[in-house]
């Protein structure tokens, strides 16, 4: 099952944007609206504290991962 961007942003309001890869292996620290980073870095604990310093008690966090693989079937 195949769903538009605007299904997806109704149905996951609180995703995160995509992340560039440049952020590959890290984790990332969003704002609690979800509209910008915060915070990155590799070890959970500190970025979720740098987050929490910069201002932004609840961030979400999010680990980051590679490509995904686009292949021709």
């Amino acid at each position: 099952m195949r769903m538009t961007l605007a299904e997806a942003k109704t149905r996951f309001p609180d995703a995160p944007r995509p992340t560039p890869l440049e952020y590959a292996g890290q984790w990332v620290a969003w704002s609690e609206d979800r509209a910008h980073m915060v915070a990155h870095g590799v070890r959970f604990g500190e970025v979720r504290a740098e987050a929490i310093a910069a201002g932004c008690p609840d961030p979400l966090m999010q680990r980051v991962v590679g490509a995904s693989f686009v292949g021709g079937a």
